[in-house]
């Protein structure tokens, strides 16, 4: 009777023994062992055109972004060119309808002598 009840674990066997090297544990953790392979002539070539594309495509885009903003002050300083040129004109057709007003007119036909007979003068229309 004494065989019958048994206080016994069962024995569960490992098939790589635990061990405590920080070595050992980690070539145990990676299981088969990696290797590296070599790149091929293809990949190589492939990466190097990749790459002087990439390279080429980065300086393209600088210099397409620097001759924007040279564009872009250029049309900023053509902009305050025009509006400037358009108030001197501006300022000009004041002055021109400043002088051309009756009572201009008058004073400088005062000042030279002249006379105004617009009792003579008549608008037809037709």
């Amino acid at each position: 009777m004494i065989n019958m009840v048994s206080n016994a674990a069962k024995k569960i066997s490992r098939e790589r023994p635990y061990t405590t090297d920080p070595r050992q544990q980690a070539h145990q953790q990676l299981g088969p062992a990696a290797r590296t392979v070599s790149w091929s002539k293809f990949e190589r070539s492939l990466v190097t055109v990749c790459s002087i594309v990439t390279v080429f495509m980065m300086i393209s885009l600088l210099s397409t972004k620097n001759t924007m903003n040279t564009r872009q002050h250029q049309l900023q300083d053509l902009q305050s060119q025009i509006a400037q040129v358009k108030n001197n004109n501006t300022s000009q057709k004041q002055a021109i309808a400043e002088m051309t007003s009756q009572s201009q007119l008058k004073s400088a036909a005062k000042k030279y002598g002249l006379a105004d007979h617009n009792s003579s003068v008549r608008n037809v229309n037709k």
